[in-house]
Protein backbone atom coordinates (compact mmCIF):
# COMPACT_ATOMS: atom_id res chain seq x y z
CA UNK A 1 0.00 0.00 0.00
CA UNK A 2 2.91 2.44 0.57
CA UNK A 3 4.58 1.63 -2.33
CA UNK A 4 1.46 2.27 -4.18
CA UNK A 5 1.20 5.89 -2.96
CA UNK A 6 4.90 6.67 -3.17
CA UNK A 7 4.47 5.51 -6.57
CA UNK A 8 1.37 7.88 -7.34
CA UNK A 9 2.93 10.22 -5.86
CA UNK A 10 6.10 10.36 -7.83
CA UNK A 11 4.65 10.07 -10.68
CA UNK A 12 2.59 13.12 -9.82
CA UNK A 13 5.38 15.51 -8.99
CA UNK A 14 7.13 14.06 -12.46
CA UNK A 15 4.15 15.17 -14.98
CA UNK A 16 4.25 18.64 -13.20
CA UNK A 17 7.84 18.75 -14.23
CA UNK A 18 8.11 20.60 -17.16
CA UNK A 19 10.67 18.76 -20.47
CA UNK A 20 12.22 20.54 -23.53
CA UNK A 21 11.11 18.94 -26.44
CA UNK A 22 13.53 17.61 -28.88
CA UNK A 23 14.12 18.81 -32.34
CA UNK A 24 13.37 15.36 -34.28
CA UNK A 25 16.53 14.32 -36.36
CA UNK A 26 16.19 13.10 -40.20
CA UNK A 27 15.81 9.77 -39.69
CA UNK A 28 12.32 9.92 -39.04
CA UNK A 29 12.05 7.20 -35.78
CA UNK A 30 9.62 5.91 -34.19
CA UNK A 31 9.98 3.90 -30.62
CA UNK A 32 7.93 1.15 -30.07
CA UNK A 33 7.65 0.22 -26.19
CA UNK A 34 6.74 -3.51 -25.54
CA UNK A 35 8.29 -4.58 -22.06
CA UNK A 36 6.37 -7.76 -22.33
CA UNK A 37 7.18 -11.66 -22.26
CA UNK A 38 7.23 -14.11 -25.23
CA UNK A 39 3.02 -14.15 -25.37
CA UNK A 40 2.07 -10.50 -25.15
CA UNK A 41 4.80 -9.73 -27.74
CA UNK A 42 3.87 -12.32 -30.19
CA UNK A 43 0.66 -10.77 -30.27
CA UNK A 44 2.62 -7.33 -31.05
CA UNK A 45 4.14 -8.86 -34.25
CA UNK A 46 0.79 -7.87 -36.36
CA UNK A 47 1.10 -4.24 -35.42
CA UNK A 48 4.90 -4.10 -35.83
CA UNK A 49 4.34 -5.66 -39.16
CA UNK A 50 1.17 -3.05 -40.23
CA UNK A 51 3.94 -0.32 -39.70
CA UNK A 52 6.15 -1.42 -41.70
CA UNK A 53 3.59 -2.34 -44.25
CA UNK A 54 2.09 1.05 -44.18
CA UNK A 55 5.16 3.10 -43.39
CA UNK A 56 8.35 1.59 -44.93
CA UNK A 57 10.09 5.06 -45.12
CA UNK A 58 9.89 5.35 -41.42
CA UNK A 59 12.88 4.36 -39.39
CA UNK A 60 11.79 1.72 -36.52
CA UNK A 61 13.15 0.87 -33.33
CA UNK A 62 11.67 -1.26 -30.68
CA UNK A 63 12.71 -0.99 -27.12
CA UNK A 64 11.81 -4.73 -25.75
CA UNK A 65 13.54 -6.60 -22.40
CA UNK A 66 16.22 -8.90 -22.88
CA UNK A 67 14.05 -11.92 -22.68
CA UNK A 68 11.93 -11.34 -26.01
CA UNK A 69 14.88 -9.49 -28.04
CA UNK A 70 15.23 -12.60 -29.58
CA UNK A 71 11.74 -12.89 -30.83
CA UNK A 72 12.18 -9.70 -32.93
CA UNK A 73 15.28 -10.45 -34.26
CA UNK A 74 13.89 -13.37 -35.97
CA UNK A 75 10.41 -11.94 -37.26
CA UNK A 76 12.67 -9.04 -38.53
CA UNK A 77 9.94 -6.93 -38.35
CA UNK A 78 11.52 -3.87 -37.05
CA UNK A 79 15.10 -2.02 -38.19
CA UNK A 80 16.55 -2.12 -34.77
CA UNK A 81 15.65 -3.62 -31.26
CA UNK A 82 17.23 -2.42 -28.32
CA UNK A 83 17.31 -4.39 -25.10
CA UNK A 84 16.12 -2.34 -21.59
CA UNK A 85 15.50 -4.27 -18.60
CA UNK A 86 11.73 -2.65 -18.07
CA UNK A 87 11.52 -2.35 -14.00
CA UNK A 88 8.68 -4.51 -13.15
CA UNK A 89 8.61 -7.10 -15.89
CA UNK A 90 12.18 -9.08 -14.56
CA UNK A 91 9.73 -11.84 -12.38
CA UNK A 92 12.63 -11.01 -9.77
CA UNK A 93 11.69 -9.27 -6.61
CA UNK A 94 13.01 -5.97 -5.88
CA UNK A 95 13.76 -4.21 -2.54
CA UNK A 96 14.98 -1.01 -4.36
CA UNK A 97 12.34 1.47 -4.68
CA UNK A 98 14.45 3.91 -6.40
CA UNK A 99 15.79 1.54 -9.13
CA UNK A 100 13.35 2.17 -11.38
CA UNK A 101 13.49 5.76 -11.74
CA UNK A 102 17.18 5.44 -11.79
CA UNK A 103 16.52 3.26 -14.94
CA UNK A 104 14.06 6.05 -16.52
CA UNK A 105 16.88 8.84 -16.38
CA UNK A 106 19.50 7.06 -17.75
CA UNK A 107 17.12 5.28 -20.65
CA UNK A 108 15.33 8.45 -20.82
CA UNK A 109 18.78 10.47 -21.79
CA UNK A 110 19.79 8.22 -24.24
CA UNK A 111 16.91 8.32 -25.98
CA UNK A 112 17.02 11.98 -26.26
CA UNK A 113 20.29 11.62 -27.88
CA UNK A 114 18.77 9.35 -30.04
CA UNK A 115 16.02 12.49 -31.18
CA UNK A 116 13.15 10.20 -32.35
CA UNK A 117 10.48 11.62 -33.56
CA UNK A 118 7.39 9.61 -32.01
CA UNK A 119 6.89 6.83 -29.81
CA UNK A 120 4.07 4.22 -29.39
CA UNK A 121 3.31 2.62 -26.23
CA UNK A 122 2.06 -0.66 -26.84
CA UNK A 123 0.73 -1.47 -23.58
CA UNK A 124 -2.34 -0.43 -22.03
CA UNK A 125 -0.96 0.98 -18.72
CA UNK A 126 2.96 0.81 -19.22
CA UNK A 127 3.42 4.33 -17.45
CA UNK A 128 6.86 4.19 -17.25
CA UNK A 129 7.35 4.01 -20.60
CA UNK A 130 5.21 6.51 -21.32
CA UNK A 131 6.60 8.83 -18.52
CA UNK A 132 10.00 7.49 -20.33
CA UNK A 133 9.04 9.46 -23.31
CA UNK A 134 8.13 12.34 -22.26
CA UNK A 135 11.64 12.79 -20.00
CA UNK A 136 13.03 12.42 -23.49
CA UNK A 137 11.17 15.18 -24.81
CA UNK A 138 10.13 12.61 -27.90
CA UNK A 139 7.54 15.46 -29.97
CA UNK A 140 4.57 12.63 -30.88
CA UNK A 141 3.66 10.02 -27.70
CA UNK A 142 1.09 7.83 -28.60
CA UNK A 143 -0.91 5.31 -25.98
CA UNK A 144 -3.83 3.91 -24.61
CA UNK A 145 -6.31 6.64 -22.85
CA UNK A 146 -4.89 4.81 -19.19
CA UNK A 147 -5.17 7.42 -16.40
CA UNK A 148 -1.87 6.18 -15.71
CA UNK A 149 -0.38 7.01 -19.22
CA UNK A 150 -2.64 10.11 -19.90
CA UNK A 151 -0.73 12.41 -18.24
CA UNK A 152 2.45 11.64 -19.92
CA UNK A 153 0.90 11.74 -23.63
CA UNK A 154 0.69 13.72 -26.66
CA UNK A 155 -2.53 11.63 -28.06
CA UNK A 156 -3.98 9.40 -25.53
CA UNK A 157 -6.08 6.59 -27.90
CA UNK A 158 -9.38 5.52 -26.76
CA UNK A 159 -9.36 1.67 -28.00
CA UNK A 160 -12.48 -0.50 -28.74
CA UNK A 161 -10.93 -3.62 -28.96
CA UNK A 162 -10.33 -6.44 -26.36
CA UNK A 163 -7.73 -8.64 -27.49
CA UNK A 164 -4.33 -7.33 -27.32
CA UNK A 165 -3.39 -7.92 -31.07
CA UNK A 166 -6.09 -5.61 -31.94
CA UNK A 167 -5.69 -3.38 -29.48
CA UNK A 168 -1.60 -3.12 -30.64
CA UNK A 169 -2.96 -2.51 -34.01
CA UNK A 170 -5.23 0.40 -33.24
CA UNK A 171 -2.16 2.33 -31.43
CA UNK A 172 -0.31 1.85 -34.15
CA UNK A 173 -3.18 2.73 -36.97
CA UNK A 174 -3.47 5.56 -35.04
CA UNK A 175 0.42 6.74 -35.01
CA UNK A 176 -0.39 6.29 -39.05
CA UNK A 177 -3.08 8.50 -39.39
CA UNK A 178 -1.27 11.36 -37.32
CA UNK A 179 1.40 11.17 -40.26
CA UNK A 180 -1.14 11.21 -42.94
CA UNK A 181 -2.01 7.66 -44.11
CA UNK A 182 -5.20 6.81 -44.49
CA UNK A 183 -6.17 3.24 -42.84
CA UNK A 184 -9.56 1.39 -41.92
CA UNK A 185 -11.62 2.26 -38.93
CA UNK A 186 -13.54 -1.37 -38.47
CA UNK A 187 -12.26 -3.21 -35.73
CA UNK A 188 -8.51 -4.93 -36.61
CA UNK A 189 -8.88 -8.77 -37.29
CA UNK A 190 -6.50 -12.00 -37.46
CA UNK A 191 -7.47 -12.49 -40.82
CA UNK A 192 -6.22 -9.21 -42.19
CA UNK A 193 -3.66 -8.64 -39.73
CA UNK A 194 -1.94 -12.41 -39.45
CA UNK A 195 1.12 -12.74 -37.13
CA UNK A 196 3.94 -13.93 -39.25
CA UNK A 197 6.73 -15.94 -38.49
CA UNK A 198 9.08 -17.00 -41.08
CA UNK A 199 10.58 -20.40 -41.79
CA UNK A 200 13.86 -21.25 -40.32
CA UNK A 201 15.59 -23.89 -42.51
CA UNK A 202 18.50 -24.83 -40.14
CA UNK A 203 16.27 -24.87 -37.02
CA UNK A 204 13.73 -26.94 -38.67
CA UNK A 205 16.48 -29.42 -40.36
CA UNK A 206 18.06 -30.10 -36.48
CA UNK A 207 14.52 -30.33 -34.84
CA UNK A 208 13.96 -33.02 -37.85
CA UNK A 209 17.17 -34.68 -36.59
CA UNK A 210 16.11 -34.46 -32.97
CA UNK A 211 13.07 -36.36 -33.59
CA UNK A 212 14.69 -38.72 -35.51
CA UNK A 213 17.15 -39.61 -32.86
CA UNK A 214 14.50 -39.76 -30.17
CA UNK A 215 12.37 -42.08 -32.59
CA UNK A 216 9.67 -39.56 -33.27
CA UNK A 217 7.72 -39.93 -36.09
CA UNK A 218 4.33 -38.19 -37.29
CA UNK A 219 1.67 -37.57 -36.27
CA UNK A 220 2.60 -35.96 -32.81
CA UNK A 221 1.62 -33.65 -30.40
CA UNK A 222 3.81 -30.82 -28.18
CA UNK A 223 2.13 -30.31 -24.58
CA UNK A 224 3.67 -27.46 -22.87
CA UNK A 225 1.99 -27.24 -19.18
CA UNK A 226 4.13 -24.55 -17.67
CA UNK A 227 3.33 -21.03 -17.43
CA UNK A 228 5.55 -17.90 -16.24
CA UNK A 229 2.09 -17.58 -13.91
CA UNK A 230 1.34 -20.55 -11.66
CA UNK A 231 -2.13 -19.37 -11.57
CA UNK A 232 -2.66 -20.73 -15.21
CA UNK A 233 -1.08 -23.99 -14.61
CA UNK A 234 -2.81 -27.27 -14.34
CA UNK A 235 -1.46 -30.07 -11.75
CA UNK A 236 0.68 -32.67 -13.01
CA UNK A 237 -1.41 -35.60 -12.53
CA UNK A 238 -4.19 -34.16 -15.03
CA UNK A 239 -1.60 -33.60 -17.53
CA UNK A 240 -0.19 -36.91 -17.08
CA UNK A 241 -4.08 -38.61 -17.22
CA UNK A 242 -4.38 -36.59 -20.63
CA UNK A 243 -1.50 -37.44 -22.21
CA UNK A 244 -2.45 -40.90 -21.43
CA UNK A 245 -5.20 -39.75 -23.66
CA UNK A 246 -3.40 -38.60 -26.63
CA UNK A 247 -1.55 -41.66 -26.88
CA UNK A 248 -4.19 -43.53 -26.94
CA UNK A 249 -5.44 -41.29 -29.72
CA UNK A 250 -2.17 -42.73 -31.92
CA UNK A 251 -0.01 -39.64 -31.07
CA UNK A 252 4.01 -39.60 -29.98
CA UNK A 253 3.91 -36.95 -26.91
CA UNK A 254 6.74 -34.53 -26.28
CA UNK A 255 6.36 -32.32 -23.40
CA UNK A 256 8.41 -28.93 -23.46
CA UNK A 257 9.14 -26.12 -21.27
CA UNK A 258 12.40 -24.28 -19.78
CA UNK A 259 15.13 -25.65 -18.02
CA UNK A 260 13.10 -23.85 -14.44
CA UNK A 261 9.96 -26.49 -15.69
CA UNK A 262 12.38 -29.73 -16.07
CA UNK A 263 11.04 -30.94 -12.77
CA UNK A 264 7.83 -30.58 -13.56
CA UNK A 265 7.92 -32.40 -16.77
CA UNK A 266 9.71 -35.29 -15.23
CA UNK A 267 7.12 -35.10 -12.99
CA UNK A 268 4.30 -35.40 -15.44
CA UNK A 269 6.41 -38.14 -17.31
CA UNK A 270 7.03 -40.24 -14.87
CA UNK A 271 3.16 -40.12 -13.58
CA UNK A 272 1.57 -41.04 -17.01
CA UNK A 273 1.41 -44.35 -18.30
CA UNK A 274 2.53 -43.25 -21.73
CA UNK A 275 6.45 -42.53 -22.57
CA UNK A 276 6.66 -38.85 -23.37
CA UNK A 277 9.94 -36.96 -24.68
CA UNK A 278 10.59 -34.67 -22.41
CA UNK A 279 12.45 -31.38 -24.12
CA UNK A 280 13.20 -29.35 -20.40
CA UNK A 281 15.29 -26.09 -22.07
CA UNK A 282 17.09 -27.80 -25.12
CA UNK A 283 15.99 -26.06 -27.21
CA UNK A 284 16.12 -22.51 -28.77
CA UNK A 285 13.54 -19.73 -29.94
CA UNK A 286 14.21 -20.80 -33.47
CA UNK A 287 13.72 -24.45 -32.75
CA UNK A 288 10.65 -24.39 -30.60
CA UNK A 289 8.63 -22.45 -33.86
CA UNK A 290 9.98 -25.24 -35.82
CA UNK A 291 9.02 -27.97 -33.76
CA UNK A 292 5.93 -26.66 -32.84
CA UNK A 293 5.05 -26.05 -36.76
CA UNK A 294 6.10 -29.66 -37.48
CA UNK A 295 3.26 -30.58 -34.73
CA UNK A 296 -0.17 -32.30 -35.05
CA UNK A 297 -1.39 -30.47 -32.31
CA UNK A 298 0.16 -28.36 -29.57
CA UNK A 299 -1.82 -28.32 -26.46
CA UNK A 300 -1.21 -25.82 -23.08
CA UNK A 301 -2.23 -23.28 -20.70
CA UNK A 302 -2.55 -19.42 -21.80
CA UNK A 303 1.19 -18.66 -22.39
CA UNK A 304 3.66 -17.25 -24.92
CA UNK A 305 4.76 -21.16 -26.78
CA UNK A 306 0.96 -21.65 -27.21
CA UNK A 307 0.80 -17.83 -29.38
CA UNK A 308 4.35 -18.92 -30.92
CA UNK A 309 2.03 -22.79 -32.11
CA UNK A 310 -0.51 -20.39 -33.20
CA UNK A 311 1.94 -17.79 -35.14
CA UNK A 312 3.64 -20.60 -36.73
CA UNK A 313 0.37 -21.97 -38.33
CA UNK A 314 0.14 -25.04 -35.45
CA UNK A 315 -3.46 -26.63 -34.24
CA UNK A 316 -3.83 -25.59 -30.87
CA UNK A 317 -5.80 -26.17 -27.67
CA UNK A 318 -5.49 -23.51 -24.82
CA UNK A 319 -6.32 -23.98 -21.90
CA UNK A 320 -8.54 -20.55 -19.70
CA UNK A 321 -8.58 -20.05 -16.31
CA UNK A 322 -8.04 -16.97 -14.61
CA UNK A 323 -7.56 -14.86 -17.69
CA UNK A 324 -9.58 -14.27 -20.45
CA UNK A 325 -9.46 -15.38 -24.16
CA UNK A 326 -11.29 -12.28 -25.60
CA UNK A 327 -8.28 -10.65 -24.64
CA UNK A 328 -5.38 -13.07 -24.76
CA UNK A 329 -6.96 -15.84 -27.14
CA UNK A 330 -5.24 -17.20 -30.23
CA UNK A 331 -5.10 -14.85 -32.90
CA UNK A 332 -5.79 -17.02 -36.12
CA UNK A 333 -8.00 -19.06 -37.46
CA UNK A 334 -10.63 -20.26 -35.43
CA UNK A 335 -11.31 -23.21 -36.99
CA UNK A 336 -7.62 -24.63 -36.07
CA UNK A 337 -7.46 -23.03 -32.74
CA UNK A 338 -9.76 -24.05 -29.77
CA UNK A 339 -10.06 -22.56 -26.37
CA UNK A 340 -11.27 -24.47 -23.08
CA UNK A 341 -12.45 -21.74 -21.05
CA UNK A 342 -12.91 -22.35 -17.37
CA UNK A 343 -17.23 -22.20 -16.11
CA UNK A 344 -16.33 -21.12 -12.58
CA UNK A 345 -15.42 -17.60 -11.99
CA UNK A 346 -14.33 -15.89 -8.47
CA UNK A 347 -13.48 -12.17 -7.35
CA UNK A 348 -9.80 -12.50 -8.51
CA UNK A 349 -9.88 -13.17 -12.22
CA UNK A 350 -7.71 -11.52 -13.85
CA UNK A 351 -5.04 -11.97 -10.96
CA UNK A 352 -2.12 -13.81 -11.80
CA UNK A 353 0.40 -12.66 -9.68
CA UNK A 354 2.95 -14.91 -7.16
CA UNK A 355 0.68 -15.70 -4.42
CA UNK A 356 -1.45 -17.48 -6.88
CA UNK A 357 -0.02 -21.20 -6.84
CA UNK A 358 -1.21 -24.34 -9.43
CA UNK A 359 -4.19 -25.58 -8.59
CA UNK A 360 -6.34 -22.46 -8.50
CA UNK A 361 -10.28 -23.30 -8.43
CA UNK A 362 -10.76 -22.47 -11.91
CA UNK A 363 -8.37 -24.42 -13.48
CA UNK A 364 -10.01 -26.95 -11.44
CA UNK A 365 -12.72 -27.17 -13.14
CA UNK A 366 -11.45 -27.73 -16.34
CA UNK A 367 -11.50 -31.49 -16.83
CA UNK A 368 -9.60 -33.86 -18.65
CA UNK A 369 -12.59 -35.13 -20.30
CA UNK A 370 -13.89 -31.29 -21.76
CA UNK A 371 -10.07 -30.65 -22.55
CA UNK A 372 -10.13 -34.23 -24.91
CA UNK A 373 -13.14 -33.42 -25.91
CA UNK A 374 -12.04 -30.44 -27.56
CA UNK A 375 -9.15 -32.13 -29.29
CA UNK A 376 -10.99 -34.17 -31.04
CA UNK A 377 -13.14 -31.30 -32.33
CA UNK A 378 -10.43 -29.54 -33.29
CA UNK A 379 -8.57 -32.69 -34.76
CA UNK A 380 -12.08 -33.84 -36.60
CA UNK A 381 -13.15 -30.12 -37.86
CA UNK A 382 -9.83 -28.02 -37.62
CA UNK A 383 -7.08 -29.64 -39.84
CA UNK A 384 -8.87 -28.51 -43.29
CA UNK A 385 -9.00 -24.70 -41.81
Amino acid sequence: MFRDRARTAVRWVGQAIPVPICTPSVRREVILVRPDHLGDAILTLPALQLVRQVAPGLTTTLLAGPWTAELFTITRVVDRVVPVVFPGFTRRPSTDFTQPYRVLVHEAARLRRHAPLAMVILRDDHWWGAWLGYLAGIPIRVGADHPTLRPFLTHPVPLRSEHVAARNIELVRALLRLFGYDLPESPPNPDDHPIVWPVDRAAESRVRARLVAQGIHAPFAVVHPGSGAAAKCWPEQRWAAFIDVLSELGFAVLLTGSRSEQQLLEAIAKTARATPVVLAGDLSLGELAELLRAASLVVGPDTGPLHLAVAVGAPTVHLFGPTRPERFGPWGPASRHRVVRSPLECPRCGDIGPTRRCGVGCMMALSVERVVAMVQDCLLKGLSG
